[in-house]
């Protein structure tokens, strides 16, 4: 079982972590009532408004190669999609890699930070940014176009603690399965990936492209297909999808 501590403000839960690994156990979770500098991938700011949302992070000290590690991030996409059905009526989808979607605006996003010595692991940090009850007027004006919650997408208003306690146990026996077969979630992922067979955006230092993204590979990467007929597998960078 995990431990869980819960804070009322923290700067972030996976800086936390970072601070404290050395001390913590395996499987300890921080929560976090309000985060004053929430963050998501590629430095970007996760708006993390006090009592509306689930922001928590959980530390993880597998013992296997980084960049096994690194699928991770897809598994726990779906173990929070699991945790979500079980105390509301309504199914997230994922955009690859890392976000939750729900009735077209992004409700989650999952970032995953690692530690590595002389190429071995120290551990991987599982960091959730949930929205859950935050109202329209709760994110800032250059969100609003994508960013939703649970409530605003929905109308459902869901119990914080009991939906942190489906995300714990979901993790949990992701963790568990996942150390004997880090693909063991890859058929859901799929299916939950609803991209798949549209046009999306890539970015890229070289500029963007239009692409159709086709498949996810073994390792959770997106396979596209450009216009010449060419496919290439992406493993990092920034997928927006086609309105």
């Amino acid at each position: 079982m995990s431990r869980l501590m819960v804070f009322d403000s923290l700067d972030s839960t996976n800086d936390y972590i970072k601070r404290e690994a050395d001390k913590l156990a395996e499987g300890s979770v921080v929560i976090a009532n309000q985060q004053t500098s929430g963050k998501g991938r590629m430095g970007r700011k996760f708006v993390s408004p006090p009592s509306m949302g689930i922001y928590m992070s959980m530390l993880l000290k597998p013992d296997c190669a980084p960049l096994t590690a690194a699928t991770l991030t897809a598994n726990a996409a779906v173990a929070v999609c699991r945790a979500i059905e079980r105390v509301c009526p309504f199914s997230p989808d994922i955009k690859w890699i890392n976000d939750l979607f729900l009735r077209g605006k992004k409700i989650c996003g999952i970032l995953c930070e690692s530690s590595i010595t002389d190429h071995k692991l120290d551990y991987v940090i599982v960091g959730i940014g949930l929205n859950v009850i935050t109202r329209p007027e709760d994110f800032p004006p250059e969100l609003l176009k994508i960013a939703g919650s649970i409530y605003s997408q929905t109308g459902e208003i869901v119990e914080r603690g009991k939906l942190i306690m489906a995300i714990v146990e979901e993790l949990d026996s992701m963790y568990a399965a996942w150390k004997e077969n880090p693909r063991v979630y890859l058929d859901e992922y799929r299916r939950r990936c609803k991209m798949l067979g549209h046009e999306v955006d890539i970015f890229s230092a070289e500029g963007t492209d239009t692409v159709v993204a086709e498949d996810i590979s073994e390792d959770f990467g997106l396979i596209v297909r450009y216009d010449n007929g060419e496919r290439k597998t992406l493993h990092a960078g920034e997928v927006r999808v086609k309105l």
